[in-house]
């Protein structure tokens, strides 16, 4: 099994801050960094499953980078677009699934 390693991509890191900022107004300090501590545990998980995911078909995963895979969050809640460069994924967005429509 090959092992690789996760790069967060600039606009990625923006899309987590907007959603933290977001739920530090709606929940808490504290359970806006857990709720960011899951979606980067789940995202650190590609290190071993980013070659689980085929190329994905949709234009909006494909607008991000050519050969842009998905993967749905454990809530089914948000997509992480990435792609793989060697031995390195590179997590492009994460989106809302709700956006992920064609």
């Amino acid at each position: 099994m090959k092992i690789y390693k996760v790069e967060i991509d600039s606009s990625a890191r923006e899309d987590l801050m907007f959603l933290f900022n977001f739920l530090k107004e709606v929940k808490s300090q504290t359970g806006a960094n857990q709720y960011i501590d899951m979606i980067i545990a789940e995202v650190q998980s590609l290190s071993v499953f980013a070659g689980l995911y085929r190329v994905s078909h949709f234009a909006d995963v494909l607008c991000y980078h050519p050969n842009a895979r998905r993967m749905v969050s454990h809530n089914k809640k948000w997509v992480y677009i990435y792609h793989i460069e060697d031995d390195v994924v590179v997590v492009d967005r994460i989106r809302p699934a709700k956006m992920i429509t064609k």
